[in-house]
């Protein structure tokens, strides 16, 4: 036996210790305040070595991924672990902003500005001044207002409305979306000189479908904080909830996923429950008594595989390289799993 080599003994590897090899997250969650980011998928390791890094920097960052990951959520934990979590953190959602509003939403305005401006209006600068300012679902922005953005980008100072003097605009901005930037930049509804200003530093957060081993984990979180939230005796889910959580598809991601969570505990906590079933998760499923019943091992994973590859269709738009992507398969073998699960494209 080579004594050169520690597991020759019986030894652990020197770089790892045990819990970071049962929890690869762990090397990276001491430098973040992310008790909250729940899960230890290889998508999820990877989220938060790219936040341990980022996180210290002043950059911009542009957080990308699919409606209901958790995006603003990611957002505050940049935030919490920065230099700048002395300051505050401001969110601004570009979704329904009105470009009459913009300036003074963003900038403030001075005493008579505006008809509404009957005294001096503070914006979401100078609120998150020290601090992060978060524009959320920014590819709704208007062009109009895109261009003031660029220039707040540009200069790093701003104009209220009706004032003679700048404000340094002392923020670092964290934008957010769902859509695709690149093809808004080239319809011509993105500007392209604010697209590569936010770019500096773009992040993925990954849907459910791309990280279906953190499921149970951030199910029983749910139920814990809903547990809590409403003042109820303290439940778990049941191993067969777990499971069928795990294989169901979730294209609301995370938000559909905690909500569902926090309906089943009140119905399971309204029945007196020792557990949160099934039926308390899926309330309206077709197939509920099917589900609960107890499947062999060759049926529990047919279902398994027919949810999980057509969940990840579904979440990819039915893009068969995407769903191959997330799922570390080749095109030919999703395409043989469609067929030999018939599985079809509505």
């Amino acid at each position: 036996m080579d004594s050169a080599h520690p597991e020759a003994h019986g030894e652990l590897d020197p770089l790892f210790s045990p819990s970071e090899k049962r929890d690869p997250t762990l090397r990276f969650r001491g430098a973040l305040r992310a008790e909250d980011l729940i899960g230890r998928s290889p998508p999820m390791t990877e989220l938060l070595r790219q936040l341990a890094l980022l996180a210290p920097l002043d950059v911009s960052v542009l957080l990308t991924g699919p409606s209901g990951t958790g995006k603003t959520h990611v957002a505050r934990v940049i935030h919490a672990s920065s230099p700048r979590a002395v300051g505050n953190f401001v969110e601004l959602s570009c979704a329904n902003l009105p470009d009459n509003l913009v300036e003074s939403e963003l900038f403030g305005a001075a005493p008579g500005a505006h008809s509404t401006a009957v005294k001096a209006v503070e914006g979401k600068v100078y609120a998150a001044r020290g601090g992060t300012l978060l524009f959320d679902e920014i590819a709704e922005l208007s062009l109009p207002a895109q261009a003031k953005l660029l220039q707040l980008l540009q200069s790093r100072e701003y104009y209220p409305l009706g004032a003679n003097r700048p404000r340094a605009a002392d923020v670092r901005v964290i934008a957010a979306t769902n859509c695709d930037l690149k093809a808004r930049v080239a319809r011509r509804e993105f500007r392209e000189d604010l697209f590569y200003r936010l770019h500096v530093v773009p992040i993925r957060v990954p849907s459910l479908a791309e990280r279906r081993d953190d499921i149970p984990d951030l199910a029983q979180h749910f139920c814990i904080k809903a547990c809590i939230r409403h003042r109820l005796p303290p439940l778990h889910l049941s191993q067969w909830t777990l499971l069928t959580a795990q294989a169901a598809s979730w294209p609301g991601n995370i938000r559909e996923l905690a909500n569902a969570v926090e309906a089943a505990v009140i119905r399971a906590a309204g029945e007196d429950a020792r557990e949160v079933e099934v039926r308390h998760l899926f309330p309206d499923r077709e197939d509920r008594e099917e589900a609960t019943a107890p499947l062999n091992y060759r049926e529990a994973l047919r279902r398994f595989q027919t949810q999980l590859v057509r969940g990840t269709l579904e979440d990819s738009n039915w893009n068969v390289a995407e769903a191959a992507r997330r799922l570390a398969l080749t095109r030919a073998h999703i395409y043989n799993l469609m067929q030999s699960l018939d599985i079809s494209r509505p």
